[in-house]
């Protein structure tokens, strides 16, 4: 198991859920959270896959959500 730790601006339910639809089709991520209290809307992927931390970014970039490695 990965874990993958990111800095976002997923900060409401209407960002939130956008990035609940982009992972759903990604069958790798098991579990995924966003810390919103967290002044870095701190997003939290387990992965069990070869997934990276740029093809996580480009899936955010592309539904216009900032996404950075945090580690």
């Amino acid at each position: 198991m990965n874990i993958l730790v990111f800095k976002t601006n997923i900060d409401n339910m209407q960002k939130l859920a956008s990035v609940n639809n982009s992972f759903s089709e990604i069958s790798e991520i098991n579990h995924w959270s966003v810390d919103m209290e967290d002044i870095d809307n701190v997003l939290r992927i387990e992965t069990s896959g070869n997934i990276l931390e740029s093809n996580i970014i480009d899936l955010l970039g592309d539904i216009d959500l900032y996404c950075r490695d945090l580690i």
